[in-house]
């Protein structure tokens, strides 16, 4: 839900407008989704559903080389690369067809090359673990809406740029919570906020690897404390390109640090857009982050009127560390 109101009210891509969104949520207490057209009842994620809309994408995709499909997979799954199935809501390990509620994701990429559409991006939210003892060799682990054929552009012009980008690394885990949004989720909305953006043709866009750079360090802090081998996106078969413009400065984050020693007790003073703020600093806070729209910022540390420490940094992609001293 998170990341679907993020395309519908903040992305943008002016060379091929977001035109369509599709929805299929597997949730325990089912509710209506809300958009400026109205209350959509969102159907169930189940295989046969997935198929239906995965056709009708092909061709609303099928259009045009210029179109640009995105997809984005938030759930259960297995494999190593593109040997990965994704799991949908009916899927049941009991049943002897078990693996038709699955999705070959090599197999659905594979076949999604017959859309003329030249740019699709691939967004994997899911766990990389091995399919393992679960399946013998050569085994299908899973089916696809959406056929491949040979030479699936021959009559196009374009070749395809269609890039994978998974939430974490091969024979990994991908990391969800209980208390908010997906580790995945998280990195991404931070990374499209500003931490991803580069200015060098003179406006703020998000690139495949800047993006990548940015969820990569977002999902490294969220778990490098909780977990042996901290959660990594990685990326593969692509080309560089943008895949999103901001409409306002970048928002990323200052890192404030004491060389070891806990920035509280205390009360970080500083100024956004000219409006004064304080920040409370715990005795046990031993770095402070702040997200921060672009721009140059003082900050004073103080233990009620003694001043402890100061430091002065400017915001800025894809993150700042300033030493109070």
């Amino acid at each position: 839900r998170i990341l679907a109101r993020w395309f519908i009210e903040q992305y943008s891509y002016p060379p091929a407008p977001l035109a369509s969104l599709a929805l299929l949520f597997s949730e325990p207490e089912p509710a209506t989704f809300e958009t400026p057209t109205g209350k959509w009842r969102v159907p169930k994620a189940t295989y046969e559903d997935f198929g239906k809309a995965a056709q009708a994408w092909h061709a609303r995709g099928n259009g045009d080389e210029a179109d640009r499909l995105i997809f984005l997979f938030c759930g259960h799954g297995f494999g190593y690369g593109v040997l990965t199935s994704l799991l949908f809501a009916d899927f049941d390990f009991r049943e002897p067809d078990a693996w038709d509620s699955a999705l070959d994701l090599g197999k659905f990429v594979a076949g999604m090359e017959t859309c003329a559409a030249a740019e699709q991006v691939f967004f994997i939210d899911a766990c990389r673990r091995p399919h393992g003892d679960l399946l013998p060799p050569g085994a299908a682990i899973g089916r696809s809406p959406v056929h491949a054929k040979s030479l699936p552009r021959q009559n196009y012009s374009t070749t395809r740029n269609a890039p994978l980008i998974f939430s974490t690394g091969d024979e990994q885990p991908a990391r969800g919570r209980i208390d908010g949004a997906s580790v995945f989720t998280d990195a991404f909305m931070k990374s499209v906020d500003g931490m991803a953006a580069r200015d060098d043709n003179g406006d703020w866009r998000v690139n495949n690897y800047s993006l990548l750079e940015a969820m990569s360090h977002v999902s490294l802090r969220l778990t490098e404390r909780h977990f042996p081998e901290p959660q990594q996106p990685q990326g593969g078969q692509a080309r560089a390109f943008d895949f999103h413009y901001l409409e306002r400065d970048p928002i990323s984050p200052i890192y404030l640090v004491r060389d070891g020693f806990a920035c509280g007790p205390g009360e970080l003073h500083y100024e956004v857009g000219g409006t004064p703020v304080v920040r409370p600093c715990g005795e046990d806070e031993y770095e402070v982050e702040l997200s921060l729209p672009l721009g140059g910022y003082g900050f004073t540390l103080k233990d009620g009127d003694v001043e402890l420490a100061r430091a002065q940094q400017r915001a800025a992609p894809t993150f700042k560390k300033a030493r109070l001293v």
